[in-house]
């Protein structure tokens, strides 16, 4: 009897270190989902290419949200890289923020590099050779990050104004602004000049014009004149329906002329 009672305590005891050891090989597998690599410690300039994208504490869409960063706003890569296998081997990298913060964001979306906006429709190049012209081009305020220099070239990686997706190449030097002011107005302008409702629309133009930190910009110009346009056809819509009124009150001063006499 005792060595039945003895069997069965071994029995149960396999099955417990058995059971231990399959969550612990059942743990071990969940966090070596993220494969983080590190390298040599150095900060490096890099540009937000895609507004509000979001900063975590892990390098997963699971990962605590820390912050958000806009499209444009300056950051410094840590050189920390991670893969996280359980979401399609999806890249991340670590970065630093302004405020000092650090946390980790998608790898498409930030580009060793520094900020620069389009100041006019800028044809886009294959190369940096006049002969290699291709029929897409970046438009006026599409934010940009300039990645490389070559003369009075530059190679340029972005997302322009409607597309889904990145476009790259290289364009004159010409076609972009570095200043801070000029990057920070076209950000808010496309959001404002992506608003449907013309009366909101204006409403939001006229708030950047507003701003006393933003009269130095070249953009400035365009969104005057686009408020005037935007004001020009709410006239033209206005006057119709005055006209309207004023025939409608004619009609009413005849009818009762007429009844009066």
């Amino acid at each position: 009897m005792k060595n039945y009672y003895y069997v069965l305590s071994c029995t149960f005891l396999a099955l417990g270190l058995f059971s231990c050891s399959g969550n612990e090989k059942t743990e071990s597998a969940e966090q070596t989902s993220v494969s983080v690599q590190e390298e040599a410690p150095q900060m490096v300039d890099a540009v937000s290419i895609w507004d509000g994208i979001s900063v975590r504490e892990e390098p997963s869409s699971d990962g605590k949200w820390i912050s958000s960063v806009s499209l444009g706003e300056k950051v410094l890569m840590t050189g920390k890289t991670a893969v996280d296998s359980s979401e399609k081997n999806r890249e991340y990298v670590e970065i630093k923020l302004g405020d000092d913060k650090q946390g980790w964001v998608v790898s498409d979306f930030v580009v060793e590099g520094t900020a620069v906006a389009a100041v006019t429709d800028a044809q886009i190049f294959k190369r940096p050779d006049l002969l290699t012209k291709t029929d897409k081009s970046f438009k006026s305020m599409d934010v940009l990050a300039l990645i490389d220099t070559r003369d009075d070239w530059v190679e340029v990686t972005g997302k322009k104004q409607g597309d889904k997706w990145f476009s790259s190449g290289w364009i004159k030097r010409t076609d972009l602004s570095d200043n801070e002011v000029d990057i920070a107005v076209a950000v808010y302008s496309q959001k404002a000049l992506a608003i449907e409702d013309e009366e909101e629309r204006s409403k939001a133009i006229q708030e950047i014009l507003e701003n006393g930190s933003f009269t130095s910009s070249q953009f400035i110009v365009d969104l005057k004149n686009e408020l005037n346009e935007l004001q020009s056809e709410e006239e033209l819509i206005a006057e119709p329906a005055e006209e309207m009124d004023s025939v409608e009150m004619d009609k009413e001063v005849v009818a009762e002329t007429e009844e009066a006499i």
